[in-house]
């Protein structure tokens, strides 16, 4: 049996079988892990290098599912590892996500777009400091994964055109009818404008199955002259005071993928894609290549020893 990197018992699976056993939402925690457990988990490769070593770091995440969180030991990537399934995932996504997160299944989708307004006005900050800011006016944007579309109303007035795409059928209902906004029931966008394009993927990207084939899939539909924005919960900000310094609250079931600003930028590399602007927030604005692969390397910083640093941040607080 590997030695888990976070030895606290919070991190083990004793500590995940009481936390099932007591949570308020066991009876969901309890449905989705006899879904995980009955189609199987999938011993795969790193999702980003295909490297077959692994560092475990916690047995447990903030729902107490017993899923192994693990850093690859050539990348860095820090990975659900065995994976769950794609079918699980989408399972997962149709029937149990909602009441999981917010143990009820309606959806106060005004105030969902309240966030979502929030979160526009930051995206277009940073827009607004990278190579894209003379030309926003000039871009469609087009965003997969927009939920109610709040993000896509707080560009509509800054851009040439917007249009978005969610597999949830109420929230793309909402968009449409009460924000007027151009949105369809769809994993990808099934109609394109002409002209440069502004492509979104806000926290998107660590919930997908194989995040490498997303983003390959992704520039399959862009042009030399499109952006790609990229925004996913960056690891390394729990040392900053994201989820109150705590791993345990960072780590959980829906994120098959934990990125860096280093594990991004490499895999928008082996993507095919050129890294414009990256923090450890983790946002970025990527640019499609002519090149199927660029050379990537590993960041210094994506080791063990960041885990343990980050977790010692919460034992000191």
């Amino acid at each position: 049996m590997a030695q888990r990197l976070l030895r606290h018992f919070r991190y083990g699976k004793t500590f995940a079988f009481l936390r099932r056993l007591t949570s308020s939402r066991s009876k969901s925690i309890n449905a989705v892990r006899s879904l995980y457990l009955e189609q199987g988990l999938d011993n795969r490769p790193c999702v980003l290098c295909g490297g077959s070593e692994f560092t475990l770091i916690c047995e447990g995440d903030r729902y107490g599912f017993d899923l192994d969180k693990q850093i690859c030991d050539r990348c860095g990537l820090v990975q659900t590892s065995p994976a769950v399934k794609k079918d699980f995932l989408n399972t997962f996504y149709r029937d149990h996500y909602r009441r999981l997160y917010t143990k009820r299944m309606e959806v106060d989708h005004a105030r969902l777009v309240d966030e979502q307004h929030d979160k526009g006005r930051r995206f277009l900050q940073f827009l607004k400091s990278t190579e894209a800011a003379g030309q926003l006016a000039d871009l469609a944007v087009i965003e997969m994964g927009c939920s109610s579309g709040g993000i896509l109303d707080t560009f509509k007035p800054h851009c040439r055109s917007v249009q978005g795409c969610d597999l949830d059928v109420e929230a793309i209902r909402y968009g449409k009818e009460t924000l007027g906004l151009d949105l369809e029931v769809s994993e990808f966008p099934t109609h394109l404008p002409d002209g440069p394009r502004l492509f979104l993927l806000s926290h998107v990207l660590e919930h997908t199955h194989d995040p490498l084939v997303s983003l390959k899939q992704i520039k399959s539909l862009m042009s030399a002259q499109d952006y790609l924005f990229i925004e996913v919960p960056g690891i390394n900000m729990v040392a900053e005071g994201d989820y109150k310094n705590d791993l345990k609250s960072y780590f959980h079931l829906a994120h098959v993928c934990d990125f860096s600003e280093g594990t991004l930028r490499a895999l928008a590399a082996r993507a095919g894609y050129e890294v414009l602007s990256c923090n450890e927030t983790v946002t970025a604005l990527l640019r499609p290549s002519d090149e199927a692969e660029l050379p990537w390397r590993r960041s210094e910083k994506d080791t063990p020893e960041n885990i343990l640093r980050i977790e010692a941040t919460r034992q000191a607080r």
